[in-house]
């Protein structure tokens, strides 16, 4: 079995069993795919023309995601007994894999219907745990563009303040002439929030800012699009997505200035009431257990909150190659 590493070379292959179904979960965004390959130890293998990826750890695969085909539907599709029929062969091949060189057998990314298919294949041999950290945020693109509705009023009196205040902002879209700013707003955000007793977090703020870079530098090749705010000419807020699928589009980063009452809100609906009329809903991903993180982005009241979680192999379950 190879494994391969996602990178620039292999983009268009991964895209060509993505970007034709309804996915929504954000791990199977090319950009994150290949932008953190290393941060996760990230690989792929073809198996029987279907996608699988796997993470690994001390070299050996630690765990892989239920197999994708092209020309079916990941989140439609898991009734088509076609689909079923070459995913299950191609799964028990993983599982031979897995089993021969005395891994555990683990998916990651799953969701509970996933686990339901597995089960009905192997009864009593598995077993889910969701990962409630991992939970995607899932918007329709309507709501963030027109915050409308009772429950949404407090992100409309943030953007009236933002207004009032900054009525001479300017918006543009990011390319080659203003990337430069979009790093000077994540290097002014690093700095306020390592100098706030977040120092330990500095590392990984750092990493972070280093896939920033390389997503601003290589947006074309990864289909992504971006916004800028100014104020007075000085940037102060960014943005930047790209496709999981014809349906959905996932926000990589979003970075503002804190001390700025509005500036998340307005970088937000700006970018979505402008650039994403296209998609039907937006994925603003996962909070990573943080709590300010959660907190921000259910109070936006996703329209669906993502499930996901890991399937694991009972010992001595029924299932044994």
């Amino acid at each position: 079995m190879d494994f391969i590493k996602p990178d620039f070379t292999n983009m268009n292959l991964l895209r060509e069993y993505t970007e034709g179904c309804s996915i929504f979960d954000c791990s199977f965004c090319v950009g994150n795919i290949v932008l953190w390959a290393d941060f996760y130890k990230a690989y792929f293998s073809i198996i029987e023309d279907m996608l699988v990826f796997f993470t690994k750890e001390e070299g050996q695969p630690s765990s892989f995601t239920f197999p994708i085909e092209k020309g079916y539907d990941f989140e439609k599709d898991l009734n088509h007994p076609a689909y079923q029929g070459r995913a299950k062969r191609v799964f028990d091949i993983v599982c031979e894999y897995f089993h021969t060189h005395q891994i555990p057998i683990r998916l990651h990314c799953a969701t509970p219907r996933i686990y339901e298919l597995i089960q009905s294949w192997y009864p009593e041999t598995y077993m889910y745990t969701p990962d409630r950290d991992s939970f995607n945020y899932i918007y329709t693109v309507d709501k963030l563009s027109t915050l409308s509705g009772s429950k949404l009023h407090g992100k409309r009196n943030h953007i009236n303040s933002f207004l009032k205040k900054y009525p001479d902002y300017s918006y543009e879209d990011i390319c080659c002439d203003n990337i430069q700013d979009c790093l000077k707003v994540e290097s002014n955000w690093i700095n306020n929030h390592s100098n706030t007793g977040n120092r330990n977090s500095l590392p990984e703020y750092q990493y972070e800012y280093k896939i920033i870079e390389a997503s601003l530098h290589n947006m074309e090749k990864f289909h992504m699009q971006g916004g800028l705010i100014r104020i007075d000419g000085v940037p102060i807020a960014f943005t930047i997505g790209e496709p999981i699928s014809k349906y959905t589009y996932d926000i990589h980063f979003e970075k503002a200035d804190d001390a700025i009452q509005g500036a998340y809100q307005m970088i937000n609906k700006e970018f979505v009431s402008r650039n994403l009329s296209g998609y039907q809903y937006v994925n603003r991903e996962e909070d990573l257990g943080i709590e300010g993180l959660r907190k921000s982005k259910l109070s936006y009241y996703p329209d669906i909150l993502y499930e996901n979680g890991t399937i694991q192999k009972i010992t001595g379950g029924q299932h044994e190659r």
